[in-house]
């Protein structure tokens, strides 16, 4: 066990990178990877509980709780409301859906495909069904939309929207001058005439024949789709020849792109510029922000990335973080903070993800290094078998495959060298000019 004075942090890291342990003033750790992990934050009041990550996770926070299973096939959730009411939500999908909210117009409960009705979910006001595809219903702003024998009837009505449908032979919806839609033979025949935002947006589409979209600021014509395409853009200023898209492509005016896919392509705006040579054996991305550049680059996609902030101001800092992937992470913070991890294979997909560095990441880790803001620097090998910490206070060396065969500090407090963990060594507390022999593990006092 590891325990720092000063601050009262305990560690323990036992059988390499499956057990861990770890208390600080107001954190504590522990886990058995990667069957599970427990984290608890006292001091924020949360707690992150992990079995299998990602297949089963438990969160609290302040009073609320999330619990999820199978990859949220089971899901479940509380919300503490301010006047005491615990409001809840179960989901087993596609299956059972229920709510138990304070406002009994919010609750629900759903028996999948027999019947249900849902309030506030999946993007509707309400959702109701009755041996679906049978008999489906929405609501959404005031219209709704009834359906038999799920998508091949239905009708609209309410908020002066009427229409209906028989798919896929033809299909309208209507409400007065804002809203004209109709199809026939879909996807063959569609028509489109709305307001949005009092803007008039129209399309046509015949296809593969023809398609055409007028809007304020921008017109689309697509002839033998996608053989043809052209757009005229004058809130961006600049216009687009696809011939074919998306593997050739052309745009003039603020907007300047030459692309012939795979082979090259780049493409130029006022604060923004992206390119690829032999797609994906090599891209860039350049972003010019207020403060910073952000330049981005990588070859084969995902092998090799490299991102950088690079600051614009006097004073700014800049940033780094380069993935070989499955190699190694280098990352570097604007705060001075830096890591290096060897064996990497997620963290190029799955940058700032909490869970996955507690469950999975020690696993394949074989060596890391980490210096903070001050400049303190860490290093482990082998799951902390050599271990180094260099801080302004001194070094510290240890070498333990399974007990510490070489221990080795020289610190502002005090020095010491052991042999397996104390068999044989040497202290001096330098505070208390205190000089300690060990033999056989027993200490012998020489001041």
């Amino acid at each position: 066990m590891e325990k720092d004075n000063e601050t009262g942090e305990k560690r323990i890291d036992a059988l390499g990178p499956f057990v861990s342990y770890k208390k600080e003033a107001h954190e504590t750790e522990y886990g058995l990877r990667p069957i599970f992990y427990n984290y608890r934050n006292d001091k924020k009041d949360r707690t992150a509980f992990d079995f299998l990550y990602p297949l089963s996770t438990y969160r609290t926070f302040e009073g609320d709780t999330k619990f999820q299973a199978f990859m949220y096939i089971i899901y479940y959730k509380t919300d503490l409301r301010e006047s005491g009411f615990r409001e809840r939500e179960l989901t087993i999908f596609p299956f059972i859906f229920a709510r138990q909210a304070e406002d009994p117009d919010r609750s629900f409960f759903a028996v999948f495909p027999i019947f249900g009705n849902m309030k506030n979910k999946y993007g509707k006001d309400e959702i109701n069904f009755f041996m679906f595809p049978l008999f489906l219903q929405t609501k959404n702003y005031g219209v709704t939309n009834n359906n038999f024998l799920w998508p091949f009837i239905g009708g609209y009505s309410g908020n002066g929207v009427e229409g209906g449908r028989l798919w896929p032979l033809y299909g309208y919806k209507k409400r007065g001058d804002s809203l004209n839609e109709r199809f026939a033979l879909w996807p063959i025949y569609m028509q489109r005439d709305r307001e949005f935002y009092g803007a008039r947006i129209s399309s046509l589409a015949i296809l593969p024949l023809y398609y055409g979209m007028d809007m304020p600021g921008r017109k689309q014509r697509t002839y033998f789709w996608p053989f043809f395409n052209y757009i005229e853009n004058t809130n961006r200023n600049f216009r687009r020849w696809d011939m074919p898209w998306p593997f050739v492509t052309f745009s003039r005016g603020d907007v300047t792109t030459n692309r012939i896919f795979p082979l090259f392509s780049v493409k130029r705006e006022e604060d923004f510029e992206s390119g690829y040579v032999l797609w994906p054996l090599y891209s860039w991305r350049k972003h010019t922000l207020d403060d910073y550049v952000i330049q981005r680059k990588a070859i084969a996609f995902f092998i090799y990335k490299d991102v950088r902030n690079i600051p614009r101001v006097e004073g700014g800092r800049d940033s780094r973080a380069i993935n070989l992937w499955p190699l190694f992470t280098y990352r570097r913070t604007p705060d001075g903070k830096a890591y290096f991890r060897l064996i990497s294979p997620l963290e190029t997909f799955l940058q700032d993800n909490a869970p996955r560095e507690r469950n999975w990441m020690p696993l394949w880790t074989i060596f890391s290094w980490y210096k903070d803001e001050e400049g303190n620097h860490v290093s482990s090998f082998l799951w902390n078998t050599f271990r180094t910490e260099s801080t302004k206070k001194g070094v510290k060396v240890e070498f333990r495959p399974i007990i510490p065969v070489i221990s080795y500090e020289n610190t502002e407090d005090r020095d010491k060298f052991y042999i397996l963990g104390g068999l044989f060594g040497y202290s001096k507390d330098k505070e208390n000019n205190k000089k300690v022999l060990k033999f056989l593990f027993i200490p012998v006092n020489i001041s």
